[in-house]
């Protein structure tokens, strides 16, 4: 198989490595495996370089190796790509991000050396793909307080691990407490709900339930959006929310709503909101017109047993 892989230096999983160290073992690792194909390490602009280098090579597979930014940019060129008739190139995801939450539903391992064998060794899947107005995202769309919490997340990247997740959940909670409400209209495929909140989430795909499933997703092809609120009105209703949270039956706190539609609009009386597509922040024009495209984005994942979907 010939292949593309390209890494962003700047990932937080390769903060304090030597380019030496992060590209040896794989380069190895795709010589043992008989693919044609080098690592490219970039960053800033010399990382968008790299992919539209790898778009145009005859690469069979685009690999990337990144957080959720370096994985969107690499989808919209295979998207852009898909939408000329070429033949559809898989996406392969070699997670360095923080959350790493396609990955996770993927099945792919979780470091750089486990992850690239198996999906080498891997076969193909079509998964939807969620689009905001001329947007993509293949996790979560958060309009709201959530796009602050991307600002203070980037803040801290370089902060010690234990220091960092501190901050971000007194950030997540101050958020919460004090953050603004969003006075929405939100159209479900045509249903009007009025909604004043501090979070509202559009999952590509509805979100499974039980213990840390919070952003795991029962299906990738499923067609739909799932569309999540919380009314927050006291400070007991957040801790009671976080709990269970914890135990994986926050769908049933009667402080959160849920619906599934193929379509939502969000209706606002301002001319733009920010929204966190995966973690990347965007000022858009409302309203904010949210759709599935149904399966279409290929990737490769891990094989499984014939009776354990992916």
């Amino acid at each position: 198989m010939r292949v593309a892989l390209v890494l962003n230096g700047a990932a937080g999983a390769l903060l304090g490595r030597t380019p030496e160290a992060i590209t040896a073992p794989l380069d190895r690792i795709l010589a043992e495996a008989g693919a044609e194909g080098r690592v490219t390490m970039a960053e800033g602009p010399a990382l968008c370089r790299a992919l539209d280098a790898a778009m145009a090579s005859d690469a069979e597979a685009i690999l990337v190796g990144g957080g959720d930014g370096t994985i969107i940019a690499a989808a919209e060129r295979l998207l852009v790509e898909s939408r000329a008739g070429r033949p559809a190139r898989p996406l392969g995801i070699l997670p360095l991000g923080t959350a790493n939450l396609l990955a996770h539903d993927l099945g792919i391992p979780l470091t750089p050396e486990a992850a690239l064998p198996a999906l080498l060794a891997g076969t193909t899947l079509r998964i939807d793909v969620g689009l905001v107005n001329d947007r993509i995202f293949l996790n979560s769309s958060l309009p709201g307080i959530a796009a602050r919490m991307v600002l203070q997340r980037e803040r801290l990247r370089r902060a010690p691990g234990p220091l960092k997740w501190l901050r971000l959940a007194r950030a997540f909670f101050r958020g919460f407490d004090r953050g603004p409400r969003l006075h929405v209209v939100l159209q479900a495929d045509g249903r009007p709900v009025r909604l004043v909140t501090r979070t509202l989430a559009i999952s590509n795909n509805p979100l499974a339930e039980g213990f840390a499933a919070i952003h795991r997703r029962a299906a990738l092809d499923g067609g739909l959006l799932g569309v999540y609120t919380a009314r927050i009105r006291r400070r007991w209703d957040l801790w009671r929310l976080v709990a269970r949270i914890v135990a994986g039956t926050w769908q049933h706190d009667p402080a959160t709503e849920a619906l599934a539609a193929r379509r939502i609009n969000v209706i606002s009386r301002r001319a733009r909101l920010w929204v966190a597509n995966d973690g990347e922040n965007h000022l858009l024009a409302t309203p904010l017109r949210y759709r599935i495209l149904p399966r279409a984005l290929t990737v490769l994942v891990p094989r499984t047993e014939p009776d354990k979907p992916v």
